[in-house]
């Protein structure tokens, strides 16, 4: 489903559904809309370019819904939107303790924030869904998630493609070389954080395409392609 039909959905859902299936605001934010009319929602466009759904604009998007139907349009509305996000700020991790966990989370023309909690039932529900993955796998409370805008078998297919454009096939490669490398410099995968590099890497031992080669820590890790 796409960001905009999820946001039909759910501002549906807020206009027509009763008081239990709407989506709630404070008290103090429905005292404020009945004195200042609402402002229509638009789409907003980054200083980096991406531009923001219109859904991000509307207030009660910032506050997870407890009603299970309005919770789960919500929630495929943040997943979809925290992928885009991500793709073009090219964001590999993100943590929910964070002051400043991304723009995304915090719209500062309407003074709404996705709160730590929020963000964590988000990010498990993205986990869940295969979107994104706690790292490292045992947290508590969980804080800290690889984002998947592209799986770890897309990343290791698309460095797998890259190794062989380059002629390096059979040559060792470390890992600092295949993220931060020269020849990386304008990949999709630089600057890729170790944890994901080396599952989207696992990805092509399984298929017999890898051999992970231990070093001295991560940094001296390598790949063998074959």
């Amino acid at each position: 489903m796409s960001i905009s039909q999820a946001s039909k959905n759910l501002v549906s859902v807020a206009s027509n559904a009763g008081p239990s299936r709407s989506l709630e605001r404070p008290r103090e934010a429905a005292s404020e809309h009945r004195e200042n009319p609402p402002t229509p929602l638009r789409a907003i466009t980054s200083a980096s370019g991406f531009v923001f759904p219109a859904i991000w604009s509307f207030p009660p998007f910032f506050t997870l819904q407890p009603n299970p139907s309005t919770l789960s349009h919500q929630l495929t509305l943040w997943t979809n939107l925290v992928l885009s996000w991500a793709a073009h700020e090219r964001m590999f991790m993100l943590n929910c303790d964070s002051p400043e966990p991304g723009q995304v989370f915090h719209n500062k023309s309407i003074k709404r924030k996705l709160l730590p909690g929020s963000m964590r039932t988000l990010l498990s529900h993205m986990a869940q869904e295969g979107h994104a993955a706690l790292d490292p796998p045992k947290q508590s409370p969980p804080t800290t998630y690889l984002i998947y805008w592209r799986k770890p078998d897309e990343w290791g297919q698309m460095i797998y493609d890259w190794v062989m454009d380059h002629g390096l096939a059979t040559s060792i490669m470390t890992f600092y070389e295949i993220t931060d490398g020269d020849m990386s410099e304008t990949t999709d995968f630089r600057e890729m954080p170790v944890p994901l590099l080396r599952k989207s890497l696992e990805t092509l031992v399984k298929k017999g395409r890898a051999q992970i080669i231990r070093g001295e820590g991560d940094s001296g890790d390598g790949a063998r392609f074959f």
